[in-house]
């Protein structure tokens, strides 16, 4: 509605009898009698501020159902949240296991907590022995004695890890008379590489042999 001459002197005369105490007062002593426009009446629209940094962030969190906490901070421009920072809080990074890759194995393959163990190697490092110490002997004759068959190729591939023979020694070689061969090491060495943090794409492919 447009104010005219007339509307605007009768929004003086309303004012000057009811005498409101402030413009709150004021508007809705007006808007009751009919005299101000629908702009002035509506509500200002409040700008919705996001704490992503963008929308597919803020997709990413949905997505994955991503809980936020109210303190979080994220690393982008003015503490925005990135797709990064919402994958740290998704998975949060492994935290390292001061063992050896074959006593973290058969730890997790016989239901023992490794943080529990105490290790008897260089710097309290676990060994496989530690754990297997932990399990009851199986029955049959004990063949634990038995020097680990190892190929050059997987030497190799054991000297760039700083791993030793107890780290392998419950692979099952596929090479002759049970010979550990480079091949035999891919899941350990995928699961190293990881730990390390390193990107995917630069995993070390084990050398092929016919040791």
């Amino acid at each position: 509605m447009a104010t005219s001459a007339q509307n605007l002197s009768q929004i003086i005369d309303e004012l000057l009898v009811a005498k409101p105490g402030n413009r709150t007062d004021a508007i809705k002593l007006l808007a009751d009698k009919g005299l101000l426009p629908k702009k002035l009446l509506e509500a200002p629209k409040e700008k919705k501020v996001s704490r992503f940094a963008s929308k597919a962030a803020e997709d990413f969190a949905e997505a994955k159902g991503i809980t936020v906490p109210d303190d979080f901070k994220g690393t982008a421009a003015n503490d925005k949240i990135s797709v990064k920072d919402l994958k740290g809080l998704a998975e949060p990074p492994k935290k390292k296991v001061n063992a050896s890759p074959g006593a973290q194995q058969f730890a997790r393959d016989n239901g023992i907590d490794i943080e529990t163990v105490t290790g008897t190697g260089e710097n309290g490092k676990v060994l496989l022995k530690d754990v297997k110490d932990l399990v009851a002997a199986p029955a049959g004759p004990d063949v634990s004695d038995d020097k680990t068959k190892i190929s050059p190729s997987a030497a190799k591939l054991m000297k760039q890890h700083n791993w030793d023979e107890d780290d392998v020694s419950h692979i099952q070689g596929s090479g002759k008379n049970g010979s550990i061969l480079a091949k035999d090491l891919a899941e350990m060495v995928k699961e190293a590489l990881e730990e390390e943090g390193e990107e995917e794409g630069e995993e070390t492919s084990p050398e092929s042999d016919e040791d």
